[in-house]
């Protein structure tokens, strides 16, 4: 049945940047239909946005999901030192746990506005549903959307690499029908990758017509590590020598990114994910975000896991993105509001392909959307919308979630996950993996 979502402020991207009109906006199967004023009702199921926004559902380009089972865990340590107490967690994890972690994640995304993620993740699905189904079940299950990758590291012709490469090629295989699945190669990092995996992997995704994403200049010692190895590179000049960007590539952090490294990004078009909270937990510094874009760069927004932001909310997010970049340049006009919603919408639309798709309320885009509650004290007066969402919100707003034309939450009540058994199991996990 189509459906009209009513009597809401909807928020429009234009060439002149953000603007809100009351609008109505019809739902037929899982695209938008139509955005215009008095829309008919008859023969629809009606969604009344009386004193809400209605926006495009918020993207996140970076993340690891399955990392809620960190949260809280592995805090104030330096960032090798945190990669060593995640990985002997992430260990004993089975595809049951990445599943009931994701579905974890999930709920929490939901519930504060985000319609679809980038997942790094450590299993691949062994069934295509049920807790064998790991993370990408927990996607289609659930009603949600995401672009899904294996992260796989070491060397090309070893038995645990080959296994893993495998793992990932079948789980692509076994989900290729599901549309609101796509997948990526994800090659972890420069310094867990050698060349020849690198290699392997910018193959493999040129053949399958898939895109790549990878963590790069993400810390100082990987600047530090990359150059001695590499003959003094930089980690983003070694991978684009070895072809990393010559297919589609969304590239994760760029703290260390130099004015060499952003010209290069720019010239191969390559879309990077900043991560704010993440680099700043992690004592890991400040991307030069505002030069990315100046260079024309397509700049995203994610939360990193878990582990290391807490929280996978991508309202505090661009909270942070709105804040940090100006703090750390001395510059109150950089990176401003309108660009951090385009990071968190359209930009990171672009990163996946889905330019006009996703990210964007408009005519036969797909139907992603998210009320805001207007009528809280953050929103009034209600003096600039956009700077509201970047400056004020939390993520506590969010009233109702419509993913592929589907309502996922009502009211603040989830329709689709069972939110109680959720937590339950993950309870259950993190008593087995944590407490050890």
């Amino acid at each position: 049945m189509k459906k009209v979502v009513k009597n809401g402020l909807v928020l429009l991207l234009g060439e002149d940047g953000w603007r809100t009109e009351k609008l109505d906006v019809l739902i037929d199967g899982n695209r938008i239909a139509r955005v215009a004023p008095g829309i008919p009702t008859d023969g629809c199921d009606v969604i009344d946005a009386a004193g809400k926004l209605v926006m495009p559902g918020l993207i996140n380009a970076h993340t690891h999901v399955y990392m809620t089972i960190h949260r809280n865990y592995a805090d104030d340590l330096a960032f090798f030192e945190w990669l060593d107490k995640v990985q002997k967690v992430e260990d004993g994890m089975t595809e049951e746990d990445i599943y009931w972690t994701t579905l974890l994640g999930i709920i929490e995304m939901i519930r504060s506005g985000t319609t679809c993620f980038v997942d790094m993740t450590i299993k691949s699905a062994q069934e295509t549903s049920g807790p064998r189904s790991a993370a990408a079940g927990a996607v289609k299950e659930s009603g949600f959307r995401a672009a899904i990758s294996r992260g796989l590291a070491g060397v090309s012709d070893s038995e645990e690499s080959i296994m893993k490469f495998g793992q990932a090629v079948r789980e692509m295989e076994m989900f290729k029908d599901e549309e609101r699945l796509q997948f990526l190669h994800g090659p972890h990092a420069p310094y867990s990758c050698m060349p020849d995996y690198l290699r392997k992997l910018t193959q493999s995704s040129r053949e399958r017509g898939i895109g790549q994403t990878i963590h790069l200049s993400e810390s100082r010692g990987e600047m530090e590590s990359i150059a001695a190895d590499r003959g003094g590179v930089t980690p983003i000049q070694y991978v684009d020598s070895e072809g990393e960007f010559d297919i589609p590539c969304l590239v994760a952090h760029c703290v260390y990114a130099t004015d060499e490294d952003i010209a290069l990004m720019a010239r191969k078009g390559v879309s990077v994910a900043l991560c704010p909270k993440s680099n700043m937990k992690l004592g890991n510094g400040f991307a030069p975000a505002q030069k990315m874009l100046d260079a024309g760069i397509n700049v995203c927004l994610g939360t990193d896991g878990a582990g290391s932001n807490n929280t996978l909310n991508l309202f505090s997010e661009m909270n942070a993105a709105g804040l940090v970049y100006k703090g750390a340049t001395r510059q109150a006009q950089n990176v401003d509001a309108g660009d951090v919603l385009k990071m968190a919408t359209v930009n990171g639309a672009k990163a996946l392909g889905r330019e006009g798709e996703l990210g964007v309320i408009a005519e036969g885009a797909l139907a992603d959307l998210i009320l805001i509650d207007l009528n809280v004290p953050q929103f009034i007066p209600a003096n600039n919308i956009v700077s509201g969402l970047v400056y004020s919100a939390t993520g506590s707003e969010v009233d109702t979630v419509i993913v592929d034309g589907k309502v996922l939450m009502d009211h603040g009540k989830l329709t689709t996950i069972d939110e109680d058994r959720v937590y339950e199991e993950v309870r259950k996990i993190a008593e087995r993996l944590t407490k050890q």
